[in-house]
């Protein structure tokens, strides 16, 4: 018999569908068991009442906590949003770290557009930091892990399929089938290559979502704006947005016109020269109303060496 490593071309085929298939189901099933443990593991530790940008970190990443902040400085007047949907300086620089980020940075732009300038700024991973080390976050560490698990998997297989690849071409065999079954492969490679690669949101731990749980039961109860309560500080604009994203925000005009579009139209090129709102004036008609959008066999194609 003079099949290659001993098994012919049809039946490496075979068991190279079902090595993909494993692979792809042992990431899955090894990505649900970290991700589960990571949310599970409860490990806070004590430390001072929650900010309210920290509440956001946890509601909803950086680019809730992004909002809270600009929340809080339309609110207090120093930020304004005009006709065009962009926000700019009104009065003196915060000094608050986030709040500073963001006002640096809040120059006719847009919310969209502060979103992404604040979300590696080093404000907002002592933001990050300071969650991660209360044991508020699920651990990156581990989720990192699994992936590189998958990546070396996803990437064995490969190598796998290449060599037979390169055997089956040097010995004049049809390789049609696995040509294509090695660059499903690659492609699953690189998928796996790139995932790692990605840090992505950090989830809140188990920790951390009793404590943003315990927020929002606060928020919803009969307590005076500006207490404590269950260790959260509550009222505000920017506690709302924290908890509830834009959608909360107390006038229903500002939150209009500082909510990023689902979609983008690349408003953000127009000038700024628009009337401007504040939070302690309603937009008129004439800025950021509704209208202005402001398996086949081993046949002629070679089989796998």
């Amino acid at each position: 018999m003079d099949d290659p490593w001993g098994i012919s071309g049809p039946d490496f085929v075979v068991l190279y569908i079902a090595l993909l298939g494993a692979v792809l189901l042992v990431r899955v099933v090894v990505s649900g068991i970290v991700n589960s443990r990571a949310m599970r593991a409860d490990a806070a530790t004590a430390g001072p009442p929650p900010t309210v940008y920290q509440l956001a970190f946890l509601a909803g990443g950086p680019d809730r906590a992004t909002d809270a902040a600009i929340a809080a400085l339309v609110e207090r007047g120093q930020l304004r949003v005009n006709s065009h949907k962009q926000i700019s300086r009104a009065a003196n620089r915060p000094a608050e770290p986030l709040e500073r980020a963001v006002f640096d940075v809040a120059k006719s732009k847009t919310t969209a557009t502060i979103r992404t300038s604040v979300r590696g700024s080093a404000a907002m991973r002592a933001l990050e930091e300071g969650l991660d080390q209360r044991g508020l976050l699920a651990s990156a560490a581990a989720k990192r892990q699994a992936r590189t698990f998958g990546l070396v998997l996803q990437l064995a297989v490969l190598a796998f399929g290449v060599a037979r690849l390169v055997n089956g071409i040097s010995l004049g065999r049809p390789v049609g089938i696995l040509v294509f079954l090695v660059l499903v492969a690659a492609v699953l490679a690189i998928v796996a290559a790139v995932r790692r690669a990605k840090t992505g949101a950090r989830q809140p731990s188990a920790a951390g979502h009793r404590l943003l749980g315990q927020a929002r039961a606060a928020a919803s109860g009969p307590v005076p704006a500006g207490m404590l309560a269950g260790g959260v500080l509550l009222g505000g604009a920017a506690a709302a947005v924290a908890l509830g994203g834009w959608a909360m925000y107390p006038d229903e005009e500002l939150s209009t016109a500082l909510a990023p579009p689902v979609t983008s139209f690349g408003g953000g090129g127009s000038s700024g020269s628009g009337s401007s709102c504040s939070s302690g004036s309603s937009c008129s008609s004439s800025s950021c109303s509704s209208g202005s959008s402001c398996g086949g066999g081993c046949g002629g194609g070679g089989c796998g060496g």
